[in-house]
């Protein structure tokens, strides 16, 4: 598939670790419309108004980030707006990870060492030693986190493990690819995963979300393709049997595509 943003992609993959600059690209492939100058402007201008208001410590970073607006968009968290980088920074509303990747981006620019954190179902900061919950812009604890995941009944194995700019990228474009999905809108869905391909392309998991698109789109013979390359990518024997299970099923699917 001929992807408009590929080549942005590529230079990304080569240069550094810079997660706002994924965002702005995630950014551009939801909204063709989307000014990454702009963007990148304006979090110079929120770290700038920060800089000037006194020392600079990773609370207050957090405190004054929260007194510009910025929170957690709890009426319509379900929207892909939210993972819109200058949708966020006009609105002042987001997810985790959105929050998260302006907030580094502000940290960084102030000296700050700001990293985000791949906590399942969300997303966290640390600023120097400080545990950022975005979506609430509060400093939290790893007790905190642990006591939800025993609540939540979620393993803990990996829960803090940090998050560099390409796992930033294809998470946001993750919850972008499931909202559209669940929209219906599975052509989409399947152009957001070429692009997460680019950056990891041996994620078996993947593949299986392709094939669920592909049967969206009754295309048997694409399902089989896609459960094909996650049997070469899985982790394990019992999961390449199940997936090869699935491929028995979907070749006994007739296409509506011609």
């Amino acid at each position: 598939m001929d992807l408009p943003l590929r080549e942005a992609l590529e230079r990304f993959l080569d240069g550094g670790d810079d997660p706002v600059e994924g965002a702005l690209i995630v950014a551009e492939i939801v909204d063709e419309t989307a000014d990454a100058n702009w963007s990148r402007d304006e979090i110079g201008r929120l770290a700038d108004a920060i800089g000037t208001q006194g020392e600079i410590t990773p609370r207050r970073v957090v405190r004054q980030f929260a007194q510009s607006g910025f929170r957690g968009a709890r009426k319509n968290y379900y929207e892909v707006d939210n993972s819109v980088l200058h949708h966020v920074l006009r609105t002042r509303r987001g997810i985790p990870i959105s929050l998260g990747v302006v907030l580094i981006g502000i940290a960084r620019r102030l000296g700050l060492d700001a990293l985000g954190v791949n906590f399942p179902r969300h997303f966290l900061v640390t600023i120097d030693d400080l545990l950022v919950d975005p979506f609430a812009v509060s400093p939290t604890t790893i007790d905190n986190c642990r006591q939800w995941l025993k609540e939540n009944k979620v393993d803990e194995t990996g829960a803090f493990n940090i998050a560099d700019a390409r796992d930033i990228a294809v998470r946001m474009l993750n919850n972008v690819r499931m909202l559209v999905q669940g929209q219906g809108d599975f052509s989409r869905a399947l152009e957001i995963s070429d692009y997460q391909l680019m950056i990891f392309p041996d994620s078996y998991g993947l593949y299986v979300e392709r094939a669920d698109a592909w049967l969206g789109l009754r295309a048997p013979e694409m399902v089989v393709r896609e459960l094909e390359e996650a049997v070469r990518h899985a982790p394990d024997d019992a999961i390449a049997d199940r997936l090869r299970d699935r491929i028995s099923q979907a070749r006994q699917l007739k296409s509506v595509v011609n």
